[in-house]
């Protein structure tokens, strides 16, 4: 489904459990969590679902907004809708293909990350070393499956001292 040269990615965040929400929301606010996600993110086209549109309330700026929902009448100033996420994949990669490195961001929620694990290539993890109650977890997630490219732990007097670290994860090819 994907184009060697366009990179599937997955960011989220989660916890020691793999929890990655609650209530709609996320489980923790951590300093500078939201900054790294901005970081990584800008300039690339994310796909999410509805709900986590919905929670982030508005379109994020500079980048393109690929919305997946059932609800073929739903529009959202600044967001494309689609109804799958193989139109999400198809609208996105139109707008990637001439740049370098590029990328596609899979934003969430979980349905959605679950659903685009199959074909993707890499993940944005932001690992918080704590535990938290919520509702939403990141089951998909294997990590057998993946190999660690690059991490940066954060200094934790950065973080309310919660201990996290940013990690960058390449699928493993398992085609010897």
């Amino acid at each position: 489904m994907t184009n060697d040269a366009v990179k599937v990615c997955v960011i989220l965040a989660m916890d020691r459990n793999k929890l990655i929400g609650k209530e709609g929301g996320m489980p923790w606010h951590i300093p500078g969590e939201l900054a790294y996600f901005k970081s990584v993110t800008m300039g690339h086209p994310v796909i999410m679902g509805r709900k986590t549109f919905d929670s982030i309330g508005k379109p994020l700026p500079g980048r393109l907004n690929v919305v997946v929902t059932r609800n073929k009448q739903w529009q959202a100033e600044g967001a494309v809708a689609v109804t799958s996420l193989a139109d999400a994949m198809a609208v996105s990669k139109a707008t990637v293909t001439d740049k370098p490195n590029p990328q596609i961001m899979i934003i969430g929620g979980a349905a959605l990350c679950r659903d685009a694990m199959p074909f993707t290539d890499r993940l944005y993890l932001t690992f918080i070393d704590h535990e938290y109650e919520g509702d939403t977890w990141f089951d998909s997630y294997n990590a057998d499956e993946w190999q660690e490219v690059s991490r940066r732990d954060v200094d934790p007097t950065e973080t309310n001292n919660i201990p996290i670290s940013y990690r960058v994860l390449e699928r493993i090819n398992n085609s010897d």
